[in-house]
């Protein structure tokens, strides 16, 4: 968006993304927002086949930790959830860890990663 002040023209929207050179990765602004993309937490019941889910705007601890509250009471105390994560940071808060210590029936692991190339 262009304004016109006296003798100038300025811009006021966000910065314009230079061109790539080839091997560069792409850029963004600094006022850059996800538009569209969501989060999404799915639990499987594997003896049933039902499937939960709970979509969030966001990717945060809090987010996670309602969901696995949500898990918790739908599952009866005597059987036990397994959670499988990817590797991002939001699993491994202090939070979280403090919430599965006192859900002793609950375990969350991450897979290892794997090797560039």
């Amino acid at each position: 968006m262009w304004t016109k002040r006296s003798r100038s023209r300025r811009w006021t929207g966000p910065a314009p993304i230079l061109l790539l050179l080839p091997g560069t990765p792409q850029r963004r602004t600094h006022d850059y927002r996800r538009h569209g993309i969501t989060n999404l937490d799915a639990a499987l019941d594997v003896a049933s086949g039902n499937v939960s889910t709970e979509l969030a705007p966001r990717h945060r601890a809090i987010e996670f930790r309602r969901f696995l509250a949500r898990i918790d009471q739908a599952v009866p105390a005597d059987l036990a959830v397994h959670v499988i994560c990817d590797h991002s940071s939001t699993h491994k808060t202090s939070a979280i860890q403090r919430w599965l210590l006192a859900h002793p029936g609950c375990s969350c692991t991450s897979p290892r990663p794997t090797a560039p190339g």
